[in-house]
């Protein structure tokens, strides 16, 4: 079943370097407009926005989001709110920027890549080889130079290591310390979504986890925390990724990714 959405959708084409950690500039990011009028036939239109009118995301409005927000950090204190919103806030920008500009889930979804590196292990973390700037892999720096294994070796010998401040546990650890000034029984499930989800993705490897992190992430820093289209939205060139809302949240009364345990 087709889910058509009633408003503008807006589509960041993003080119991505695959196993290399590439950044894009700003003037590179090409933005476009489409409407359930281009997607579908003017005849189809009506039937199926009727036909799947329970499947529509309602995204919350800024009145929505702000009433939310005083509901669920009322008995906390602004030092703790603020902590609150801080780490949610750098942890979705962290993902999001990796998603956006590093290709991540499509490197998390071979359960031996080194980027699990980053759920696995705090500190220095090996994700390849430097090459004309860039952290690459063995393989995709020998088929682009033409050269053997051995070769490599006599030519390319300064490993991409990065520093990782969090690992999976030191993220999980900071939720639950988090969690211990939260009173509202919503955004405390909310934020055991993401220590399970975690848990799940450093134990399996499977990319479908990191891949709900980063929305849970993303719905509570741009649709709960910080209202996301104007508190960032015009800041940016393109208010595509601020706007998607995933709909992941048990503040707002959504059905969240089942965690199978």
């Amino acid at each position: 079943m087709r889910k058509v959405a009633i408003y503008i959708i807006y589509i960041m084409f993003v080119f991505l370097l695959v196993g290399c950690g590439k950044k894009m500039n700003q003037a590179e990011i090409e933005e476009s407009e489409i409407t359930i009028e281009s997607i579908l036939p003017e005849e189809e239109v009506e039937e199926d926005v009727e036909e799947n009118s329970m499947d529509i995301l309602q995204v919350p409005s800024k009145d929505e989001v702000l009433t939310m927000r005083e509901k669920v950090l009322k008995g906390m204190s602004q030092e703790e709110a603020d902590r609150l919103k801080e780490n949610i806030k750098v942890a979705n920008l962290r993902m999001e920027s990796a998603y956006l500009n590093e290709n991540i889930f499509d490197k998390l979804s071979d359960k031996e890549s080194v980027y699990w590196q980053y759920f696995d292990q705090k500190g220095d973390i090996q994700l390849g080889w430097w090459y004309n700037g860039n952290i690459c892999s063995m393989d995709i720096i020998m088929r682009a130079e033409g050269i053997s294994e051995e070769e490599f070796y006599k030519t390319y010998d300064e490993p991409g290591i990065v520093y990782n401040r969090f690992d999976a546990k030191n993220f999980i650890d900071l939720i639950e310390d988090m969690m211990n000034s939260v009173h509202d029984e919503d955004l405390s499930a909310d934020l055991q979504q993401l220590i399970d989800l975690t848990d799940l993705a450093t134990k399996t490897h499977d990319v479908q986890y990191a891949n709900e992190i980063y929305k849970v992430l993303h719905d509570l820093d741009y649709f709960l925390l910080r209202y996301g289209i104007e508190d960032v939205g015009k800041y940016t060139r393109d208010i595509g990724t601020v706007a998607t809302y995933y709909g992941v949240l048990n503040v707002y009364g959504e059905k969240p990714y089942k965690v199978e345990k």
